[in-house]
């Protein structure tokens, strides 16, 4: 009985272990890129990353500005690329998100776009941005 109680307990055990685990991508054994450093180009506008993986400056169209919520003319903030709500490495990640202030933008990431040549992510109207490094 009391290797009984031993082996539901530690199944319990094992089992909120599993549940509390991350639930990142899989490890391709690669190493994580640099961070973003440099202007990326666009018909939409242009973003500048400064190399320290926080802060960005961008200015866009007013046409993409309103399409995407974002403030046209010149502006400076940070970001963050995302998996599950948690941060990750750019090339992996599943959202990108620009923060100015106290307010937020999100937007979700093309799998396998976004390698360093260029940042791309999807309009709130499913249309895909692309940016390319100058």
């Amino acid at each position: 009985m009391k290797k009984l109680c031993l082996a539901v307990s530690l199944l319990l055990i094992a089992l909120l272990l599993v549940g509390c685990a991350k639930d990142l991508p899989p490890d391709d054994g690669t190493p994580a890129p640099k961070a973003l450093d440099g202007t990326f180009l666009s018909t939409q506008g242009i973003l500048v990353f400064n190399g320290d993986g926080r802060s960005i400056r961008f200015q866009l169209t007013e046409e993409f500005s309103e399409l995407t919520g974002l403030p046209s003319g010149e502006q400076e903030g940070s970001y963050v690329f995302l998996f599950h709500n948690e941060e990750y490495r750019y090339d992996k990640a599943e959202y990108f998100r620009i923060i100015l202030g106290e307010k937020q933008w999100q937007f979700s990431l093309p799998v396998g776009q976004n390698d360093g040549t260029l940042v791309a992510f999807f309009t709130p109207d499913g249309d895909l941005a692309v940016f390319e490094k100058e």
